[in-house]
């Protein structure tokens, strides 16, 4: 018991430290300019939605929409479903990868197109999306080269050698000779 008080103990101390360090430092006292300014903006973020997103307007789409639903081709055919959305470290969606080809997802590969190629309607009077479309024929997309996810822990196989180590050559060792 006295484990699990101080590791909460611990947690909400690690938790809290960034939120205090964020803290600007007191103003000077003779720079009223710099304390009147502070007040102001302590009373605004005290305010109604200070930078806060409240609502969700009709022309944003949740993920958990966008994740699974179908997409589909000029000619009306589906040609797979988005599997993931790639976003960018500035909090926009990047790319929206969707798995093409192969069947019941054998063979499928992924590919990520720009977010701004789709055109994503809703169902009247819903929530829900009423379809999903690219410019993007089938063919096309079983054409474009596959995307591959980041991978931290991936060996690069290109670059110089940083490791200080000089690569390994050849064993040049003969081999054992034998008395006859």
């Amino acid at each position: 018991m006295f484990k699990r008080s101080l590791t909460a103990v611990a947690l909400a101390v690690v938790l809290a430290a960034p939120a205090y360090a964020q803290q600007t430092p007191p103003a000077k006292m003779d720079n009223n300019a710099t304390i009147n300014s502070q007040a102001g903006m302590h009373q605004n973020m005290a305010g109604k939605g200070a930078g806060f997103v409240q609502n969700q307007s009709g022309s944003e789409w949740r993920g958990s929409k966008l994740i699974g639903a179908s997409v589909y081709g000029p000619d009306n055919q589906s040609i797979g479903e988005i599997n993931d959305v790639i976003i960018g470290s500035d909090g926009a969606i990047k790319a929206a990868v969707v798995g093409v080809g192969g069947f019941l997802g054998v063979g499928e590969k992924d590919v990520a197109l720009p977010f701004q190629a789709l055109q994503v309607t809703r169902k009247a009077n819903s929530e829900s999306i009423d379809k999903i479309t690219v410019s993007y024929s089938k063919d096309e997309l079983k054409n474009a080269p596959k995307f591959a996810y980041y991978d931290a822990n991936a060996k690069s196989t290109t670059g110089s050698n940083t490791s200080g180590a000089t690569p390994m050559s050849p064993a040049t060792t003969t081999p054992p000779t034998t008395k006859k």
